[in-house]
């Protein structure tokens, strides 16, 4: 099996078919997370420059730090395909509740980050306008922590037992409320005061609690408890948990590290250029989300596909939908980075009616990002397959060496040293997709994850 070439009995198109159907609604309610994530900018921006500069480091802050445990949970998708690949589907619904249980730490771990933040926040020195703005995003935002740990369960359930839809239109009908309460509480609409910055981070907080409602309630439902035994299977299972930590522990650090890599670029790094360049910035990658966040669908796809053919014990199968997946990746990804290369000077003043300055450099860096993004496609699938395949532990060691060894001293180098700012940490940051893709690929094409079992000796299908 190559890249190139498809050497199965099946009829052409099969793979494809398997991978979009379910990817598609993963897609689809990725779709909705961008259009609500831009939006949210959009308003936010009409109320200053420095909010604007401060939603997306402040976003990126609370989503780096809730990997920690969202990651865990995240696994329970891993487990969950693999047993419903093998046909063992009250499992399913077990690794579920697990995963529930767990994210209860979430709401600890908020509880410790309250007192911290502010120290956290001033190891940026951003402008203390900026920094103050940041603190009441990030704080507001922690009380949604335990929900995203027990969304990160539900939806990897639901993807892994091929019922994709039910996490789409969760999602669709989460960010249609957070777009509704974003524009309630942020300009103070039907009543409600004005909050600014703080009604938008109130709005993702209560559509977070919204989903995470719909989700339990389709779980626990007639269908899927008789079908999965969801009602039956809350019992607290320590091995089952342990399972999830062993795997998942290291899948949350590869997520934290990377995640805390780009949090570090923008923050601490594009950050110390001031507010007009961490402007740009923001709206260059509001863009860029558009191009990789339906791949990031693909990637959620592509794991419970590789865990349910692993599953089944055609190793083949998993290998050859995971290069239809990249294929299909990298041609979205090559189109969007050209549209938003011509097109995005036109775009950012359309949508985000900035300063000049902030118009021309948002656009020059969106010719820059045109650049990486077939390279990022094969690494957002790769890291998904890996994913499905438990190959986490690897891919926590690999994402250490790569973000902090290569990636953030490329990007100081050329923005520090160099002296070219924000332009340096965004060419920086194009040579470290670039060679990512190629030890992702390499790792994944190598086939050692083949040999990796997730379960224990016990619960090992035989």
């Amino acid at each position: 099996m190559s890249f190139f070439s498809n050497s199965l009995n099946e009829p052409k198109w099969t793979g494809a078919r398997e991978v979009m159907a379910m990817s598609g609604p993963i897609i689809l309610g990725s779709l909705s997370y961008t259009v609500m994530g831009f939006a949210d900018r959009v308003m936010v921006g009409r109320l200053s420059g420095d909010a604007l500069a401060a939603v997306l480091s402040a976003d990126i802050a609370a989503f780096t730090l809730c990997t920690l445990f969202m990651g865990v949970t995240g696994v329970v998708g891993t487990f969950a395909a693999q047993c419903y690949g093998r046909g063992d589907r009250a499992q399913c619904a077990h690794y579920c509740w697990q995963g529930i249980h767990l994210s209860l730490a979430g709401i600890l771990f908020a509880a410790l980050l309250w007192p911290l933040s502010g120290p956290l926040f001033g190891l940026m020195r951003h402008t203390p306008e900026v920094t103050a703005l940041e603190l009441v995003y990030f704080r507001i935002r922690l009380f949604g922590y335990y929900f995203i740990a027990v969304m990160a369960a539900l939806t990897g359930f639901f993807q892994a037992v091929d019922r994709p839809g039910v996490p789409m239109y969760t999602a669709i009908i989460g960010n249609g409320a957070n777009l509704l309460l974003n524009y309630v509480l942020i300009f103070g609409k039907l009543g409600f005061p004005a909050m600014g910055i703080a009604g938008a981070a109130t709005a993702t907080v209560l559509a977070m609690a919204l989903q995470t409602g719909l989700l339990l309630a389709v779980f626990l439902s007639g269908r899927f408890n008789r079908e999965y035994g969801s009602r039956r299977a809350w019992a607290v299972d320590l091995p089952r948990i342990r399972e999830l930590v062993r795997i998942g522990v290291p899948a949350a650090m590869s997520m934290f590290l990377d995640v805390a890599n780009w949090w570090i670029w923008i923050s601490f790094i594009i950050g110390r250029f001031g507010p007009v360049q961490m402007a740009a910035n923001t709206t260059a990658l509001s863009f860029n989300h558009i191009c990789f966040m339906p791949v990031i669908g693909l990637h959620q796809g592509i794991s419970a596909i590789v865990g349910q053919w692993i599953g089944r014990g055609d190793l083949v199968r998993a290998k050859a939908r995971t290069f239809t997946a990249i294929k299909i990746s990298m041609g979205y990804m090559v189109f969007m980075g050209a549209f938003f290369a011509v097109f995005g000077g036109v775009l950012i003043r359309l949508f985000f009616r900035p300063d000049p300055e902030i118009v021309l450099l948002g656009h020059r860096l969106l010719i820059l990002a045109a650049f990486f993004q077939a390279f990022d496609a094969v690494n957002i699938i790769c890291m998904g397959a890996l994913r499905g395949a438990g190959d986490t532990r690897w891919m926590m060691w690999m994402t250490a060496f790569m973000s902090y060894g290569f990636c953030l001293p490329l990007s100081i180098f050329f923005a520090f040293v160099l002296g070219l700012e924000t332009y340096g940490a965004w060419m920086g940051a194009t040579l470290f997709i670039m060679v990512l893709s190629g030890v992702l690929f390499h790792r994944f094409n190598s086939g050692q994850w083949r040999h990796i079992q997730i379960f224990t000796q016990a619960d090992a299908p035989q």
